[in-house]
C-alpha cells in the first residue's frame, strides 16, 4: 500500500525504517537521474543519492511533514552536485581540462543557467488554462496532495487529477519544442 509522503514523514520522525525505506525506493531511481544531470558519473550520482539519504535519517527528526519531500530531496542532490562541481572547479585547469571540468565549466555562449530555465519554465506554467496552472502550481511547486488541493479548490480528486495530467502534458510537449532547455532536469523536478 502506497502512503502519502507526509504520513510517512511522520512514521520517520519516530525512527520508522520501513517508513525509511518506502520513501527510499520511491524516489532513489528519480534522483539518480536528477543527478546524472549534471555530471554524467554514475558512481558520483550514487553517492549523492546515498549522501541525501543519510542525511534524511540523521534529521528526520528535523523534517517538516507539510512542506513538500520530493522538493526537499531534489534540492539537497542540486546542493550536493553544485558542491561537487564548485570544488573540482578549483582543480580545473586550462592545460588539464577533464571532461568532468568541461562539464562542470560554467559555459555561458552555450548554456543557460538554471535560473534561466527555470523562468522559461514558469513562464509556461502561466500560459497553461487558469485552473490548471492553479493546480499544477499547488501540486508540484507547493507539494499538496490531490485530496488537499480537492478540498482547497472544492472540486472532485478526479478532477485535480485530470488537470494535473493536462497540465503536465501540455509542458512537456512545450518542452520539447525548446532543444535550449535542459528537460532531463524539469522532468525530474516538474513530474
Amino acid at each position: 500500500m502506497k502512503h502519502a509522503d507526509d504520513i510517512l514523514l511522520i512514521s520517520l520522525k519516530q525512527g520508522d525504517m520501513a517508513a525509511f525505506d518506502e520513501l527510499y525506493f520511491r524516489y532513489a531511481k528519480k534522483l539518480m537521474a536528477f543527478s546524472l544531470t549534471f555530471l554524467a558519473d554514475q558512481q558520483l550520482a550514487e553517492e549523492a543519492v546515498q549522501e541525501v539519504f543519510v542525511r534524511v535519517w540523521e534529521r528526520r527528526k528535523k523534517l517538516d511533514e507539510t512542506k513538500s519531500f520530493k522538493s526537499y530531496l531534489f534540492q539537497a542532490v542540486k546542493f550536493y552536485m553544485y558542491n561537487y562541481i564548485r570544488d573540482r572547479k578549483k582543480d580545473c585547469s586550462l592545460d588539464d581540462l577533464s571532461v568532468d571540468c568541461l562539464v562542470a565549466s560554467n559555459n555561458q555562449e552555450d548554456d543557460l543557467t538554471y535560473s534561466e530555465m527555470e523562468g522559461m519554465v514558469m513562464e509556461l506554467i502561466e500560459k497553461l488554462p487558469k485552473v490548471q496552472k492553479e493546480v499544477f502550481k499547488l501540486n508540484k511547486l507547493k507539494g499538496m496532495n490531490s485530496d488537499q488541493i480537492a478540498h482547497q479548490m472544492n472540486l472532485s480528486k478526479r478532477t485535480i487529477e485530470h488537470h494535473i495530467y493536462l497540465a503536465s502534458k501540455s509542458l512537456k510537449k512545450n518542452l520539447l519544442h525548446n532543444p535550449t532547455l535542459n528537460l532531463i532536469i524539469f522532468f525530474n523536478i516538474f513530474f
